[in-house]
């Protein structure tokens, strides 16, 4: 009878002892610009420094708008908690999409939605040699890559769409990747 009084009271005191809160984390990868669903968020008991605290997501915080009209603000891998600056409501997104035109041979043989990726821009073949590569985008999502449509078609390029936050996105990156030949980098 003791033991078991002990064990009772040990675990109340661990109970009324844990300071994690709750906070949301993500339970898979969240590219920016999809939609929130309620299946994207799970809730994780963390203890966190007061300093950072305030900067996540707790389960009992009102959110900017209601759940279906958020969209995922940068790129969240699974098990990430969430911030609040994660979340934005489908207006105030400033994401664009840009496709790609990639000749076979510039982007690695098994690119897929959700890879991450930096875009070069340089001379190509039958272009004078010397000229210099340069990184236009740099670690933008892969929204689609053609593969299929490209391969049947029997081209020698493929289409890749990227997501592009708009800050990125100005003339002389559209221009560039238009006239350049563009190779894919796959950083994750």
């Amino acid at each position: 009878m003791l033991v078991l009084v002990a064990t009772v009271l040990g675990a109340r005191l661990a109970a009324a002892g844990d300071d994690r809160v709750e906070y949301w984390s993500v339970s898979s990868a969240a590219t920016p610009g999809d939609a929130v669903s309620r299946d994207d968020l799970r809730p994780a008991k963390v203890r966190l420094p007061s300093g950072s605290a305030d900067s996540y997501l707790r389960t009992d915080d009102e959110l900017d708008a209601p759940l279906d009209e958020l969209v995922w603000a940068h790129p969240l891998t699974p098990g990430s908690l969430v911030s609040k600056e994660s979340l934005v409501p489908r207006a105030s997104s400033s994401h664009g999409q840009l496709p790609l035109s990639v000749a076979a041979g510039a982007a690695p043989t098994d690119l897929a939605k959700g890879d991450v990726v930096d875009v070069w821009v340089g001379p190509g073949p039958g272009d004078e040699p010397g000229g210099q590569a340069v990184r236009v985008l740099e670690g933008v999502r892969v929204l689609g890559s053609g593969d299929e449509g490209a391969a049947a078609g029997g081209s020698l390029s493929q289409t890749v769409l990227v997501d592009v936050d708009e800050s990125q996105l100005g003339t002389d990156v559209v221009s560039t990747v238009a006239t350049g030949h563009v190779t894919l980098v796959r950083i994750a």
